[in-house]
């Protein structure tokens, strides 16, 4: 089976044109990968390609490490509580050889969103997840990869408080939680044409659901990602990715599109940035830039900044990265 074909098997497989309900943003974890705006599904070549795409660890190194902080920021806090403002933050370590990866990683998300009456209540996620990573090579430059997580969620939803949305936001995390556990399931696919890398990634295949009530429970549906990734020179990667099913985070519809670029300069520096916006509301588009310094050989401090109109998407983070 040619490459072309079996991508579109893939992605007909797993695809719905379905709205799907999900909480935590795709674009939460990754200081490389957010650096370059979110594009990164066909560039995965190091130890965060389990979240990002499982199959691309077999075009990394074969050691790789990284464990890194997040926080992101949905909106104006300073204002009056409003539907659509939130926060959030994450924190994740991974282990990545050929052909096996293992990753923790604590996803926290707090949002304002509309209530049952049509006033603003608070939604909050905190979910912890343990990944195991497995690859397997199809033919030469085309890998299968998928990351079998077990899922810890807590999820609480309830009238908020307070005279600013950062005020509400803070008390929502008092909010009585209910806590369940769920295994979920992530599929990729990465084909490498030498200069150019083609991605696709299916998260949250089992759909887990957290929270005590089904009137509020929290859905993590399916989310569909392709990438594409140029590499014309050594040393210079441009890249894009685009969502290929609309997800609804309860604050709004989202499709995301991103386009992304990376180039190293020297041994000991690599600088790269990033755009993205989302397609059912292409107003706020958040642009990005992120940077990489070798401390020794094999090992790089990343960090970078996002920011859009209205302080929509505002996040940065900083992670240690090691390859060998």
């Amino acid at each position: 089976m040619s490459t072309r074909r079996l991508l579109l098997a893939v992605a007909a497989l797993f695809l719905a044109p379905a709205a799907a309900l999900a909480q935590h943003p795709f674009e939460v974890v990754g200081s490389r990968a957010l650096g370059m705006g979110g594009a990164f599904v066909a560039v995965a070549d190091d130890a965060m390609a389990v979240y990002w795409n499982p199959a691309g660890l077999a075009s990394g190194q074969p050691f790789g490490a990284t464990i890194e902080w997040n926080q992101l920021h949905f909106g104006n806090q300073d204002d009056i509580p409003v539907p659509g403002v939130g926060r959030g933050s994450s924190s994740f370590s991974s282990l990545g050889t050929w052909p096996v990866g293992l990753s923790f990683g604590r996803f926290e998300t707090h949002r304002l969103v509309l209530g049952p009456g049509g006033e603003t209540w608070s939604e909050t996620l905190d979910t912890r997840e343990y990944g195991v990573t497995i690859l397997q090579t199809i033919v030469p430059g085309l890998v299968v990869g998928s990351t079998l997580k077990y899922v810890r969620g807590a999820a609480s939803f309830g009238p908020s408080a307070g005279r600013t949305a950062s005020e509400a936001l803070q008390r929502s995390a008092d909010l009585k939680r209910g806590v369940t556990g769920a295994f979920d399931l992530d599929l990729a696919v990465m084909a490498d044409l030498e200069y150019v890398r083609v991605g696709l990634i299916v998260k949250h295949m089992r759909e887990p659901e957290f929270g005590d009530m089904a009137e509020t429970a929290i859905t993590l549906d399916r989310e569909a990602r392709l990438g594409v990734a140029v590499l014309p020179t050594a040393g210079l990667t441009l890249a894009m990715d685009i969502d290929l099913n609309t997800v609804d985070l309860r604050g709004g519809l989202r499709r995301m599109i991103a386009f992304g670029g990376e180039t190293r300069i020297g041994s000991r520096l690599a600088v790269r940035g990033g755009v993205r916006w989302n397609r059912e509301d292409s107003a706020n588009p958040v642009t990005t830039v992120g940077a990489s310094v070798a401390v020794r050989s094999g090992l790089w401090l990343d960090g970078y900044y996002a920011h859009g109109r209205d302080d929509m998407g505002r996040g940065m983070g900083v992670a240690l990265r090691a390859g060998y």
